[in-house]
């Protein structure tokens, strides 16, 4: 993959990933405890998958574009 796109898939997953904290925000809101677990559980897993089989090879084919390394580093 060419860098520019690289670099244009990890701004969207990056987006994607503050949406979904969005929701996990949301659904800390939920009265239920029992749907909170529920949901929870649903959003670790995307949360997860987003990262291992998105975000990941991106970031060990061109290092820099990890998100938790600061820009001096990268």
């Amino acid at each position: 993959m060419k860098k520019a796109s690289a670099e244009a898939l990890m701004q969207k997953l990056l987006a994607l990933s503050h949406a979904m904290d969005q929701v996990c925000a949301q659904i800390d809101q939920l009265e239920s405890d029992e749907e909170k677990a529920q949901l929870r559980r649903g959003m670790s897993g995307m949360l997860a998958d987003v990262y291992t089989e998105l975000m990941r090879p991106l970031i060990q084919q061109y290092p820099e574009l990890d998100p938790d390394t600061p820009a001096s580093e990268g």
